[in-house]
């Protein structure tokens, strides 16, 4: 992927829930929406897994 992406996009992009998405990044449902809601901020160990799980470096997700 290329371009500028939300955490929203990244997850409709590969076809997941949002449920789908926190198991995949081993991480709660409620954290999960709180990110995409813009709610909260994941911490930096979460920030890596959302990268190396959708393949997208940093500059091309808008937290």
């Amino acid at each position: 992927m290329s371009g500028k992406y939300t955490l929203a996009q990244l997850r409709v992009g590969m076809q997941w829930s949002q449920q789908e998405t926190a198991n995949a990044l081993n991480v709660s449902t409620s954290s999960w929406y709180k990110w995409e809601n813009g709610k909260s901020f994941p911490t930096q160990p979460n920030v890596d897994k959302i990268l190396q799980v959708f393949n997208v470096r940093y500059d091309d997700v808008i937290f």
